[in-house]
């Protein structure tokens, strides 16, 4: 392995890999006319996503409906997930170069576990990818502390070695306080570049292409 590149790279998976963006916004909107409240736009999705479902659910839909909306959301989710899903460009090509350098890749996400591996399959990235970590089968979600030892133990890597890329800074503070030793951002998730750049992560960039050619001279 070049010693320029990490040990480990953890990638969120919504807005960073993949855009899943049409079937979040789909199943939301579903779940609010079945309660009779009023819908979101596509942008105010692609904002709210980042941590937990529950917390998305609560931004959009208020913390009196959150619990209703998260358990229909989750009900409904896996019928509509797969509609429009699609890897942003230079998805493959950056894991792909990862593991030609020997670099292990993981998914690090606040998705559900199940769809999340679902999804990746259908698109085809789950034979590019060492592990894949998301939520509802441990009490944990990102930026919890917990769940990133809990990742870094299950891969046997050391934070110092490892890196986060990731959109938003839910991403960015799950890096800080695992102590990783570094956060990459691309700015084709729930905010722009220069949403992003006051929460100061080590970098930015406007997708994964230049996040390759830039961070891992790859």
């Amino acid at each position: 392995m070049p010693a320029n590149l990490p040990e480990t790279v953890l990638f969120d998976l919504d807005g960073t890999l993949v855009d899943n963006f049409e079937a979040i916004h789909q199943c939301f909107n579903d779940v609010m006319s079945l309660m009779q409240l009023p819908g979101a736009t596509y942008e105010q999705i692609r904002q709210a996503v980042g941590g937990s479902l529950n917390v998305t659910v609560k931004t959009l839909a208020g913390e009196e409906n959150a619990p209703t909306a998260t358990r229909l959301f989750r009900e409904h989710f896996p019928s509509v997930m797969l509609k429009g899903v699609r890897t942003y460009p230079g998805c493959f090509e950056i894991l792909k170069a990862l593991r030609g350098q020997g670099v292990r890749t993981a998914i690090y996400t606040n998705k559900d576990d199940t769809n999340s591996k679902k999804i990746i399959s259908h698109l085809g990235i789950d034979s590019w990818v060492d592990a894949v970590f998301g939520t509802n089968i441990h009490p944990w979600r990102k930026p919890q502390v917990e769940f990133t030892h809990y990742v870094l133990s299950t891969l046997r890597s050391e934070p110092a070695r490892t890196v986060m890329i990731g959109d938003s800074p839910f991403d960015i503070e799950t890096a800080r306080l695992g102590r990783l030793s570094a956060i990459h951002c691309v700015a084709t998730g729930s905010h722009t570049q220069e949403e992003l750049k006051p929460y100061q992560p080590d970098s930015v960039h406007p997708g994964l292409v230049e996040l390759q050619k830039t961070i891992f001279n790859l």
